[in-house]
């Protein structure tokens, strides 16, 4: 085999044209003492932010560029690798499946993908964490104080309503000690209110339904002006979505949503 290519391999191999689906630009991320290399297309596509950052750095393997090569890496400063690890799972589930691990497949995984994806306003992943976290679609599920505690970080409402009805129903009668280690003391006490109110119209014999939508009006009145902020922080996410007032739930205390989660 000659040491060097013929005038007429170097023509074929430089007339030979991309295959733009498969020919794939990449990029180095250092997250704490770990370096990743990925496709930067997935970013640009699912990240206004990164779309953004990629717009003044130069693809094609620019070497000399950041994040074009392992000693000059794209730094992301402040967060950590097993966070970023489980948003990559969910955003190249393909390539994880291959090794037998696909997507995130636990609790404190998808957790991290909705992180991520929140503070990098990936819509479409942010969408399917708050879904599989929301219908059970990984191990483990969410607590009363986790639905509140995620709502709140997060910016989900359906969850904030949830954890809070879950709460308020609770049959354990937590202390006002325990509610505030949980919650904070502010939300502690308007629970016991809630659960106060309630109680005082079952001992006056008050034919009334005390849960679900009963419950659900009273939430709604005590925490109104976070429940409206969220709301409205969502909709950076996802237009779409938004609590209707309207709507009555059952004993399930499931919240009913127009949400465009698929």
């Amino acid at each position: 085999m000659p040491a060097e290519q013929t005038t007429d391999q170097l023509a074929a191999t430089t007339s030979a044209g991309r295959v733009d689906e498969f020919y794939w630009d990449t990029v180095v991320f250092k997250v704490e003492n770990s370096l990743f290399k990925v496709p930067r297309e997935r970013f640009i596509a699912q990240s206004e932010v990164f779309s953004g950052m990629f717009q003044l750095v130069p693809g094609d393997g620019h070497e000399s560029v950041e994040g074009g090569s392992d000693d000059n890496p794209i730094v992301l400063e402040g967060y950590k690798a097993d966070d970023f690890i489980a948003l990559l799972k969910a955003l190249y589930p393909g390539t994880s499946e291959v090794n037998g691990a696909g997507g995130p497949r636990t609790k404190d995984e998808m957790i991290s993908a909705l992180k991520l994806s929140t503070i990098w306003e990936m819509k479409k992943i942010r969408k399917y964490a708050v879904y599989s976290l929301s219908h059970s679609f990984v191990s483990g599920i969410l607590s009363p104080v986790e639905k509140i505690t995620l709502a709140r970080e997060h910016r989900v409402s359906k969850w904030f309503i949830q954890g809070l009805t879950s709460l308020v129903e609770d049959n354990l009668k937590l202390s006002l000690d325990e509610l505030e280690a949980s919650v904070g003391l502010r939300t502690a006490y308007r629970i016991l209110g809630i659960k106060h109110e309630h109680c005082s119209s079952c001992r006056k014999n008050v034919k009334i339904p005390v849960r679900g939508a009963v419950f659900q009006k009273s939430i709604r009145d005590a925490f109104e002006v976070e429940i409206n902020e969220m709301v409205e922080d969502e909709r950076r996410y996802d237009s779409e979505v938004g609590y209707d007032s309207a709507s009555q739930v059952g004993s399930d205390s499931e919240v009913e949503y127009t949400d465009a989660s698929s």
